[in-house]
């Protein structure tokens, strides 16, 4: 049975993973036959950052959180080593760019929580798949542009696509029920839910992107489905 790495940074669409992108998620991966790891960061990026913006930034119980969204135990992202997982998704909701990093605060000179962007880093460094919905997937490219000009879609945040695209990313723009392949670095994206789309098409383009993910291998080229 694969296994993929989740990470999940709290409750809620606005500032944290957005339940519905769990909920479809989870589903898909039983289905697929994938073990699914609920992975959690520690604090916040800004509990990170020393000063006023450590000062003035909210603790939050990120594991008791996700206790509440998903089935089965659930690990600190620095407790569980990824080189036993087969992929890693990280789904959307604006988590992570303001609880995983800075980048809604501080564009292309954000920074990112380490354990995440090691884990993602050792992921694409080991050839395993990446995946993310919306700001998932931008979170990833925004981490891995200092190696790689990835492709990938992440919704319609135009602020988001401008910075990714200033950092040297290829940023599509897809429907909700879409998924992207980047085939040379193995990143699928897919828009993910958001309240401005239609949850049902959002679910396509998740189940989409799971099996794609769990049967990468056989995939030869770049596709938009």
């Amino acid at each position: 049975m694969k296994t993929f790495g989740i990470i999940i940074s709290g409750i809620g669409y606005e500032d944290g993973t957005s339940v519905w992108d769990v909920a479809y998620l989870l589903r898909e991966i039983e289905r697929s036959s994938v073990k699914p790891i609920p992975l959690v960061p520690r604090e916040s990026v800004e509990r990170r950052i020393p000063g006023s913006r450590r000062k003035n930034a909210p603790t939050r119980d990120f594991l008791s959180e996700t206790k509440l969204m998903v089935r089965g135990d659930v690990f600190y992202i620095d407790e569980f080593d990824h080189k036993e997982l087969n992929g890693l998704i990280i789904p959307g909701g604006k988590g992570p760019v303001k609880i995983l990093s800075s980048m809604i605060r501080d564009g292309t000179e954000a920074l990112v929580i380490p354990e995440v962007r090691d884990y993602v880093a050792g992921m694409y460094v080991r050839g395993k798949p990446l995946a993310g919905f919306g700001y998932g997937a931008a979170l990833i490219a925004f981490i891995l542009k200092a190696s790689i000009s990835s492709i990938v879609t992440i919704g319609n945040d135009a602020e988001i696509v401008e910075l990714l695209k200033r950092a040297g990313c290829d940023v599509i723009k897809v429907q909700p029920h879409e998924v992207v392949f980047d085939d040379e670095n193995k990143i699928f994206s897919t828009p993910g839910t958001s309240p401005q789309t239609s949850l049902f098409r959002a679910s396509l383009g998740i189940e989409m992107l799971v099996k794609e993910m769990a049967n990468f291998k056989n995939i030869s080229k770049k596709r938009r489905n």
